[in-house]
């Protein structure tokens, strides 16, 4: 009878630690990463009570076992240990949070020099840069894309738009992606299918971010003609990266102005008013429409949310119209009898930038 009360004894103390497990376990769960050292400590008191539980069960029914065995006939036995100590899993460690954003820091070397010019080559195609002479990694630097007209060269734009003489090649970065067959997706002429370079040009401004420190709320995109138009594109399907965008004579064919980001963004037109390429008011050229530039006015002060009315103010031979009262600003200035050009008085580069920088993310 004393054996069986030790043994009973015995599997209550094995019981009563097991059952003082579970809540440890179910609650581990719950508790935060912060505290989860504390409750890994407790889990594994908890095993080695439950352990040493087992191993005193094992005790007592090992010493009964040694007596009944003497009492039964030969070969029979009555096993022994019966009782394994459970094997209770520690708690895991919470999965790690993410990284703390820090400041930035480059991942290679940067490939060109402050004040100077280059080429880059990323993602299968290249593009030519611009550093501006004040660079300073410590800061984060405006990024301007500009891209380069229809059958046009990278060079010949660089060259002609005078970004880098201007305010813009003063206070940022430019890059000039380089087209495939010199053309631009949303024209008629473009070589590239949908969508290919807006991929480019997301990917374009990755690999820059990996060798410049660039201001992400400040990242803006021009174009002449047809890379007005891809300007357009930009503002257009790329939103959420572009802060604003200014086209120069854009060919503002449908396409550049279907399908868009419901994200307000800044636009500017600087356009011709006797442009006889891509008329101010619209035209139907290589079997599509090209948008009348009042037009697009409208759909992008629509989508910023503008108010009624408009704002007029002269410029040599020019005069600015602005819509009133926009989440982001919309703008057009109109080149008095000026044909399909990139103007130098009023300046483009200037104008847009001015605009543009009144307006980031």
């Amino acid at each position: 009878m004393k054996i069986v009360k030790t043994l009973a004894g015995g599997l209550a103390a094995l019981l009563l630690a097991g059952s003082a497990v579970a809540p440890v376990q179910a609650d581990a769960q719950d508790l935060s990463s912060q505290i989860n050292n504390q409750v890994n400590s407790a889990v594994n008191e908890a095993n080695r009570a439950v352990a040493d539980a087992a191993n005193q069960a094992n005790a007592e029914w090992n010493k009964f076992v040694q007596m009944a065995n003497e009492s039964l006939p030969n070969g029979s036995s009555l096993p022994r240990n019966p009782f394994p100590a459970p094997q209770v899993a520690p708690v895991p460690a919470p999965a790690p949070g993410p990284a703390a954003v820090g400041p930035w820091s480059p991942q290679a070397p940067a490939p060109v020099a402050n004040g100077t010019n280059g080429e880059i080559h990323a993602a299968g195609r290249s593009y030519l840069i611009w550093v501006p002479r004040n660079y300073n990694p410590s800061k984060p630097t405006p990024v301007m894309v500009g891209y380069s007209a229809y059958q046009d060269s990278t060079e010949n734009f660089r060259n002609y738009s005078r970004l880098r003489e201007s305010s813009v090649g003063r206070d940022a970065i430019i890059v000039y992606p380089r087209a495939i067959g010199a053309s631009w997706e949303g024209s008629p002429t473009a070589a590239t299918r949908p969508g290919q370079d807006i991929a480019y040009v997301r990917a374009m401004i990755n690999d820059v971010q990996r060798y410049y420190n660039i201001d992400r709320r400040r990242i803006f995109a021009t174009g002449m003609s047809t890379g007005g138009g891809m300007a357009a594109v930009s503002a257009c399907h790329m939103a959420d990266l572009f802060a604003g965008v200014a086209g120069v004579s854009g060919a503002y064919y449908a396409p550049v102005n279907q399908g868009c980001q419901n994200i307000p963004i800044a636009f500017m037109a600087l356009h011709g008013t006797n442009d006889t390429l891509t008329p101010y008011h619209g035209t139907i050229r290589r079997g599509q429409r090209v948008l009348p530039v009042p037009e697009l006015f409208g759909s992008y002060a629509a989508r910023n949310g503008c108010g009624p009315g408009l704002d007029r103010a002269p410029l040599p031979n020019a005069t600015r119209v602005s819509a009133r009262g926009c989440r982001k600003g919309v703008e057009v200035i109109q080149v008095h009898g000026s044909n399909h050009f990139w103007w130098y008085s009023p300046s483009a580069a200037d104008e847009m930038w001015a605009f543009l920088m009144r307006n980031p993310k």
